[in-house]
């Protein structure tokens, strides 16, 4: 790694907080403390107990979409969470929706009454405020239209605001999701594994590592979907023109998922550019049509 790569990762280093993708897992994954505190506060449960959690959990059934879910809980009472951090508002509600009912689905094992079944949770916890009330969250249930009653499925959709700023638990939290110092966060339990990450010698290095192979495989993601694509198209088009179309749009499709992948964990415009090898003014025009923050 070169000193000036090393240089521009240590800069990332300390602009990144909770709401940044990758380092967020760092912090959690070797962190129980800081997931039960999480989880009790975006749920409002705070006897809340951790049993099991993981990362990146892999959620889905064969010839159907398989998902990566940011954060996965089960409770002491076998109850399931899934927490996502989120930068974008596209497609919450259906987001949201579609990764509750795979988890409903994978509630009962062959036999069991549905009775049995637990209560199953998906926060969404959002950068900016999804629905511009200035709530502290947003919850989704089901109801009879015209009675409200609701009715009693044990399945729970809460979208938190990421702005707010109220002076309770909730509040303190975001304040310390947007924080670069962890010397200004409210929470020690997220406070030691942050400072760790962006103070400690052996965390520095161990994020800049993670930023090094997170570039790679970027690169080598984006080849590959935009040779696949590339190929489909031209073989469809079943021309000499028609493949070289499809490899040129295979080519602005890697550049493209690269792109959105690298702005994802808070990399600056300036930055992209030079990993994709193109004018900042293009990279700029590019995310200002997917209107991605």
């Amino acid at each position: 790694m070169t000193n000036t790569t090393n240089i521009q990762y240590l800069s990332m280093l300390e602009r990144f907080t909770l709401f940044s993708d990758f380092f967020m897992h760092a912090v959690f994954s070797r962190n129980r403390k800081a997931v039960q505190l999480l989880a009790r506060i975006v749920t409002g449960k705070k006897d809340l107990i951790v049993v099991e959690w993981g990362l990146e959990v892999k959620k889905g059934f064969p010839f159907f979409r398989n998902d990566r879910y940011d954060l996965f809980i089960i409770d002491q009472y076998g109850n399931v969470y899934n927490i996502e951090i989120e930068n974008t508002l596209q497609s919450i509600g259906k987001r949201a929706f579609h990764n509750l009912s795979v988890l409903v689905a994978q509630g009962l094992k062959p036999g069991q009454k549905h009775k049995k079944l637990q209560e199953n949770w998906v926060v969404f916890l959002t950068k900016k405020d999804f629905l511009k009330q200035n709530k502290p969250f947003y919850n989704y249930q089901w109801r009879e239209d015209r009675s409200r009653q609701k009715l009693k499925t044990g399945g729970h959709i809460r979208i938190v605001n990421g702005q707010y700023q109220g002076k309770d638990a909730l509040g303190k939290l975001m304040h310390d999701f947007h924080c670069t110092n962890p010397d200004d966060m409210f929470y020690d339990e997220l406070r030691e594994t942050v400072s760790y990450f962006k103070k400690e010698p052996e965390g520095v290095n161990t994020m800049c590592e993670i930023m090094r192979e997170f570039e790679r495989k970027s690169k080598n993601e984006g080849r590959r979907e935009g040779r696949a694509e590339g190929r489909a198209e031209g073989l469809a088009q079943g021309r000499r023109e028609g493949r070289a179309q499809g490899r040129a749009k295979g080519r602005m499709q890697e550049r493209e998922a690269i792109m959105r992948n690298l702005r994802e964990e808070g990399m600056s415009y300036e930055r992209i550019a030079r990993i994709t090898n193109q004018s900042l003014s293009k990279v700029k025009s590019f995310f200002k049509t997917q209107q991605i923050a």
